[in-house]
């Protein structure tokens, strides 16, 4: 599984092949895509990550203010993990099996996850091409792929150099919290998906439980930091 190099786009994307093996021989189905929306009409999108920021009353009340803005001016919403349990999104990654086991199944459809979950549990939607992406990076990702040319990243607060913060923390599911490692994984994979889309402007929201990312970031052109109140008028929320 390689990294993205390039960008990939749900307008043109037929499904991939996943491989697995089945009773010790090598098997091969071939995932096809549901039909669902793309390039829709405001072309921007919301991914929530699940730092503290998620939690910080600006960013919560611009999350409301889009679930009631109508259809033309909506913002499709990516949401990570235990997010299904308390978040609004449009779309959901899944990263561990173990959420299966509270997941209400009317929500299998809204569901992206990577192959050695889908694999069996094809109710689901197959996260394309970057399957091996952490959850945060996955869902920016498909917010591009989906066609946004701008998405705000909410909640990716990233690590102050010794704690990476959770707001699901004390979920059992959370039980192995991410390491200073992971992390530096995570940001590698989401400057790929930056780089990668170079077309789609990415805008990470701060609030004072951010965290400063590593320069590499900065260095992208697509890619702003920028307040709540600057975020409201990039994207009329």
């Amino acid at each position: 599984m390689g990294n993205l190099v390039k960008p990939i786009y749900r307008r043109e994307y037929t499904g991939e092949t996943v491989y697995y093996v089945d009773n010790d021989r090598l098997s091969a189905v071939h995932s096809r895509p549901r039909d669902l929306p793309y390039d829709f009409h405001t072309r921007s999108a919301i991914v929530l990550g699940n730092g503290v920021t998620r939690t910080y009353p600006d960013v919560n009340q611009m999350l409301v203010n889009n679930r009631n803005k109508l259809a033309e001016a909506y913002k499709l919403t990516y949401a990570c993990n235990a997010a299904i349990d308390d978040t609004i999104a449009d779309y959901y990654v899944i990263k561990n099996d173990r959420f299966f086991e509270r997941i209400d199944p009317v929500k299998l459809p809204l569901l992206f996850t990577p192959y050695n979950i889908w694999i069996n549990r094809r109710e689901t939607n197959l996260i394309p091409t970057v399957s091996h992406y952490d959850a945060g990076s996955a869902a920016a990702m498909l917010a591009a792929f989906d066609g946004a040319t701008k998405v705000f990243l909410m909640g990716f607060d990233g690590t102050d150099g010794e704690t990476v913060d959770n707001i699901y923390a004390e979920d059992a599911l959370y039980s192995d919290p991410a390491t200073i490692v992971d992390f530096q994984k995570f940001h590698s994979y989401l400057h790929d998906v930056v780089q990668a889309y170079s077309s789609t402007q990415f805008f990470r929201v701060r609030t004072p439980h951010t965290n400063n990312l590593q320069a590499d970031m900065s260095r992208l052109s697509n890619y702003t930091e920028v307040t709540v109140r600057e975020a409201v008028l990039l994207g009329d929320f």
